[in-house]
C-alpha cells in the first residue's frame, strides 16, 4: 500500500481528500475481467445525449465476429477425360485433366467479405439489433466528416513488334498443331505487310530491336529503342495507352475527444476504449479449435453508419463492413498529465483508422439513398 507524505498541518478530512486525489482509490473504478462478459451491448458518449430524437446526429459503431467468405472453386472444378474403355487418356498412361464443361470462368464469383460479414449487422425481423452484434457504440460525428473514393490507372504499351508477335501466339495457341500453325500465322502476316518489311529503315528498326532484346537478355543496359534511335532516328511507336489497372480500398480515420463530465461517464468512456482495444485483437488460438495454438483468429469486424435520431442518416455515405486497422489514445490530450481524483483523465483523444473489406462496385449502389458509398 503507497504512504503518503501529508503536510504537518493536514486534518484526518484533509488526509482522506489527499488520498482520493493523489494517491487514489484501492481498487480501479470499472475493473472488468473481460469485454465480452463484463461490459453491456449498448455504450453512448455523451451519456445525456438522446440518441432516439430525431434531429440528434451522430457515428454509430456495431462490432461482431469475423465471418470468413469461403473459397469458390466449383468453377475450377476437374475432371479427367476417359476414352471408351473407361481408361483416362494419355500417352504412357499419363493422366490428362481438363476444366470441367460444365464450369467456365463466367461462373466463377467468389462471395466477398463484406457480403460474407454484412448479414451479422443491422436490426432482425423484428426491428432489434441482431443477436450476432457484440456491442454498438454510439459517439458524436467527429468534426471532419469525409470520403475518398480511388482507382488506379497505368500506362500501357505496344509497339508494331509486340502487336505481331501477340498475333502468332494467339493463332498458334488455338490450334492443335501449334508449331505448323505459327509458320503459316508468320508467312500470312509477312505477306500482308508486304512492302513495309522490304523497306530499308523497317529492316534496320527490326533488326536492331531484336539486337536490343537480346543485349538486355545478357544483362546489357540497352534497350531495343535506343539501337533503332542509333540505327535509323526513329523509334517503334508505342501506342501508349491509359488502362484501369484496379480500385483500391477506402480507409476512413477518425478523431474524438472524450471529456468525462461525471463517474458514470467516465466509466462509460473507459469501457468504450477498451471495446475498441479488444476487439480490433486477434486470438492467439483459432476459432476451430481453440486449444491447438496452431492458428491466430482474425479480429472483430465492424459496421459504420451515420445515424439521425432512429434511422440511417438521410444524406451521408455508406460504409461496408471493415476492419479497425490502427488505434491510437492520448490520455494528456490537453497538453498535461491532469485527472479526476480517481485517476481517469480529463480530456481524452482516441484516433480510429477503419479500413473497408472490399472495393466499392457499381452494383453496391443499388437500393443505397443519399449520397451512396
Amino acid at each position: 500500500m503507497t504512504t503518503a507524505n501529508y503536510p504537518s498541518d493536514y486534518t484526518k478530512t484533509e488526509k482522506e481528500v489527499f488520498d482520493k486525489s493523489v494517491v487514489g482509490p484501492k481498487e480501479p473504478p470499472g475493473r472488468l475481467s473481460a469485454p465480452k462478459s463484463g461490459i453491456k451491448k449498448l455504450l453512448n458518449y455523451p451519456l445525456a445525449r438522446r440518441n432516439e430524437e430525431k434531429l440528434v446526429q451522430y457515428l454509430q459503431i456495431q462490432i461482431a465476429d469475423y465471418t470468413p467468405p469461403g473459397l469458390n472453386v466449383d468453377a475450377f472444378k476437374l475432371e479427367a477425360e476417359k476414352d471408351d474403355a473407361g481408361l483416362v487418356k494419355g500417352e504412357s498412361g499419363s493422366r490428362i485433366v481438363n476444366v470441367s464443361k460444365s464450369s467456365g470462368l463466367g461462373d466463377f464469383s467468389a462471395v466477398r467479405g463484406s457480403d460474407a460479414n454484412r448479414k451479422s449487422f443491422g436490426p432482425d425481423k423484428d426491428g432489434k439489433p441482431k443477436k450476432s452484434i457484440k456491442h454498438i457504440i454510439n459517439l458524436p460525428i467527429p468534426r471532419n466528416v469525409t470520403d475518398t473514393q480511388g482507382v488506379q490507372y497505368g500506362e500501357s504499351q505496344l509497339n508494331p513488334l509486340q502487336a505481331f508477335g501477340t498475333a502468332l501466339v494467339g493463332q498458334g495457341f488455338s490450334s492443335q498443331q501449334p508449331i505448323a500453325q505459327l509458320k503459316q500465322a508468320f508467312a500470312a502476316t509477312a505477306n500482308k505487310a508486304g512492302g513495309l518489311l522490304q523497306d530499308e529503315a523497317t529492316q534496320k528498326a527490326i533488326g536492331a530491336s531484336l539486337a536490343g532484346t537480346m543485349i538486355g537478355a545478357l544483362g546489357g543496359n540497352v534497350s531495343a529503342d535506343q539501337l533503332i534511335a542509333r540505327a535509323s532516328g526513329q523509334i517503334l511507336n508505342p501506342n501508349l495507352e491509359l488502362l484501369f489497372n484496379g480500385v483500391g480500398l477506402r480507409v476512413f480515420p477518425f478523431s474524438f475527444q472524450f471529456f468525462p463530465r461525471s463517474k458514470e461517464e467516465a466509466d462509460e468512456v473507459m469501457k468504450i476504449i477498451r471495446v475498441l482495444k479488444f476487439e480490433m485483437a486477434p486470438t492467439r488460438n483459432g476459432q476451430k479449435d481453440p486449444k491447438s495454438g496452431v492458428f491466430v483468429g482474425t479480429p472483430s469486424v465492424f459496421q459504420l453508419v451515420y445515424m439521425r435520431g432512429s434511422e440511417q442518416h438521410p444524406f451521408l455515405n455508406k460504409f461496408l463492413p471493415m476492419v479497425l486497422s490502427d488505434m491510437k489514445v492520448n490520455y494528456t490530450a490537453s497538453g498535461s498529465h491532469s485527472t479526476f481524483y480517481d485517476g481517469t483523465p480529463t480530456h481524452m483523444q482516441v484516433d480510429l483508422q477503419f479500413k473497408e473489406l472490399n472495393p466499392i462496385f457499381k452494383e453496391d449502389y443499388e437500393g443505397q439513398g443519399g449520397v451512396g458509398y
